[in-house]
């Protein structure tokens, strides 16, 4: 009576366990991503042409160049509308319209707030609310206009950047990363995509809330892991447009999407070429810098052809949820990581070749690469945290100088052995731990689920075998009785002899 009393109770626990387990993994893969307590989302509305944001705040005009209107935010001391600076120096200027405006208050998040106040008129006196968020409180009368609008340096020769990209579910190294960023304290800092591992709100939230501890510009490029599911809308609530450029000095660094890349058949869209051409015409002059996630071409020898937006195809005409589910999650470091066509290639090579770009800044392959094609530099740098599963890779970030060339230092940290072995080991390793972290509770009631599985067929072995179990255990300790007896038998009868 007891063990089937014991039977109902481990059943109802492993089931509760498992129900609550999916259910969480569940809430937490797709519930819909709320940045703050108390903020609210604008409708994105940025123009590329001119890197502006706009948009009517309290009876006031706030336009931005350089940054994006992200939304409101609740405070204690009333609303405050929040912009994302997607360059270190971003300008804002805000018109009363017909009336006089009091305490308007504007944060501007993702600066360096010591380098963006040094850079600004002395008559504001910006509160530092975050390491990276600085506040503004204007009164304005009717028809009167405040710009925020920062010098832009005329030497950049001591003026670090870093560059890193594919940090993707590797939370350790890219953690120690941003300690090492926030060290070096430079100007800003480039991330060519694969933030996440694909695209959930919870993974976005951990990447988001390591992020905010950089003091510094943190300037973003959407990966193909970034746009998986709804990722592509929870990036641009978060980080803004798809695409974008700025001035520092005399560079001008562009952002481009290439994300598209590995699973269709072209990476970047007619609409994004054309504003690309439109841009380096306007940037003539400068020193050019590229950004992107997706290479042209892989600069990699055996690399096999990329088959998948075919294998997709065919898989969306034949149906298959788990052969769907299966190709979103899979991707071979031996394909070929370049364009899917080389016509395509070979357009963005030649653009970059005709408008004399200094250099392209990539990644995707979870690997180091420096080359240069038809006088443009490529780089190709992937080593911000997620799986090595090429040999001689590692865990690395560049730095350079924004003024100066041939001043590019790798900085590597710590990786695991150059042995496919221990690397796979250490693949497995990093996605439990991101697993963990991602859905500590989901995890705690998967493993609580398993042992009372464990449990449970143990439990009903023993009910299936009890019987013979108890059979074989008297016969046991009568083969016992009767070998100790015999024994007891002999010894007497040697011992009278």
């Amino acid at each position: 009576m007891k063990l089937k009393r014991t039977l109902k109770i481990i059943i109802l626990a492993l089931v509760l366990c498992l129900t609550a387990g999916v259910g969480l993994f569940l809430y937490n893969a797709y519930h819909v991503y709320n940045i703050n307590t108390g903020f609210t989302s604008v409708p994105l509305n940025y123009n590329p042409d001119d890197s502006s944001s706009t948009y009517k705040w309290n009876a006031a005009d706030v336009t931005v160049s350089g940054g994006f209107i992200k939304g409101i935010q609740k405070g204690k001391d009333g609303n405050r509308l929040v912009i994302r600076a997607l360059s270190p120096l971003p300008s804002v200027t805000v018109k009363a319209t017909k009336a006089p405006v009091r305490n308007v208050l504007i944060s501007i998040e993702n600066v360096n707030p010591g380098f963006y106040s040094a850079s600004i008129d002395k008559s504001f006196k910006p509160a530092r609310i975050t390491v990276n968020t600085l506040e503004f409180s204007m009164n304005l009368n009717a028809g009167e206009t405040k710009r925020i609008d920062p010098v832009q340096p005329s030497n950049t020769a001591d003026d670090n950047y870093v560059i890193l990209g594919d940090s993707r579910d590797g939370y350790e190294t890219f953690g120690k990363i941003i300690e090492q960023i926030n060290a070096l304290k430079p100007v800003f800092v480039i991330d060519n995509g694969d933030l996440v591992y694909s695209g959930k709100p919870n993974q976005y939230r951990i990447f988001n809330q390591m992020v905010s501890g950089i003091s510094t510009t943190l300037c973003t490029t959407l990966g193909n892991h970034d746009i998986r599911g709804d990722g592509r809308e929870t990036y641009k609530k978060l980080y803004g447009p798809e695409y974008y450029s700025f001035d520092f000095g005399d560079n001008h660094f562009i952002f481009l999407d290439s994300s598209r890349g590995y699973a269709e058949k072209q990476a970047i869209p007619d609409v994004q070429y054309a504003w690309l051409k439109r841009d380096l015409q306007k940037a003539k002059g400068k020193r050019i810098f590229v950004i992107s996630h997706v290479p042209p071409t892989d600069p990699r020898s055996n690399v096999r052809p990329n088959e998948v937006q075919s294998y997709t195809d065919k898989v969306e005409k034949e149906g298959g949820l788990v052969e769907q589910k299966l190709e979103a999650y899979s991707e071979d470091e031996n394909i070929d990581h370049g364009f899917q066509t080389k016509q395509e290639a070979v357009r963005f090579e030649n653009l970059m070749t005709e408008y004399k770009v200094d250099t392209v800044y990539l990644s995707h392959i979870h690997s180091y690469f420096d080359y240069t094609k038809n006088g443009v530099r490529y780089i190709i740098s992937g080593g911000a945290g997620a799986e090595l599963m090429t040999q001689n890779s590692y865990y690395h970030y560049l730095i350079t100088k924004a003024g100066a060339t041939d001043t590019l230092t790798m900085v590597q940290l710590p990786s695991p052995p150059n042995l496919m072995l221990q690397r796979y080991a250490a693949t497995v390793s990093l996605f439990a731990n991101a697993m963990y972290k991602e859905n500590p509770a989901a995890v705690v009631f998967f493993i609580t689920g398993l042992i009372l599985l464990v449990l449970l067929l143990l439990l009903l072995l023993y009910i299936r075998l009890h019987r013979r179990l108890a059979l074989l255990w008297v016969l046991m300790k009568d083969t016992g009785r009767f070998i100790l007896k015999r024994y007891k038998e002999l010894y007497k009868s040697k011992t009278k002899s």
